[in-house]
């Protein structure tokens, strides 16, 4: 059985997310722990010319929001990128969340021939499946990824069990 865009922009993104937001904890924890602000994670970058911790985060937060709306023909909320703290952080997940909790299944209906263009790339389009396969999914968890390498790289004690988050084990 093939997964719906439900299960892949809804359900898994909102996954990923709240695994992400753990992970954020788990660094803030280690800062307390160690006894310096955890807020320094922050501007923490894997190379000079990558984006932060916190615009990683945003930029994750932002792909969720922009593929149920793209998908849908409807317009996410702004988020004024403004956050200066892990808590806020927090607090942006929180409302990507609770954005994404309003779809359901049906209002994703048509998605693989809803034409999907961005403003970078003007008098073009990519169907609502290619933008699914190619473009939301990949760019969604490499700024995951990236955001869990910049805390690991910085000392934070996380495995491949903080990225995947708790798994749907079922009994043989």
């Amino acid at each position: 059985m093939q997964p719906t865009v439900n299960e892949l922009v809804v359900e898994q993104f909102s996954r990923s997310l709240g695994n992400l937001k753990n992970i954020l904890k788990k660094a803030q924890t280690h800062a307390q722990e160690r006894k310096f602000d955890e807020n320094l994670f922050l501007q923490s970058k894997l190379a000079a010319d990558m984006f932060p911790l916190i615009k990683q985060v945003q930029i994750s937060c932002d792909i969720v929001k922009a593929s149920c709306a793209r998908l849908t023909g409807t317009t996410p909320p702004a988020f004024a990128d403004d956050e200066k703290t892990m808590v806020e952080l927090f607090s942006r997940i929180d409302k990507t969340l609770d954005y994404v909790k309003t779809f359901a299944t049906n209002d994703f209906k048509g998605y693989e021939t809803q034409k999907v263009s961005f403003f970078w790339n003007p008098g073009k389009h990519i169907t609502g499946h290619e933008y699914v396969i190619s473009y939301a999914i990949p760019n969604f968890y490499f700024h995951v990824s990236a955001a869990y390498a910049i805390l690991r790289s910085n000392g934070v004690h996380l495995g491949k069990g903080d990225y995947l988050g708790e798994m749907q084990w079922k009994a043989n």
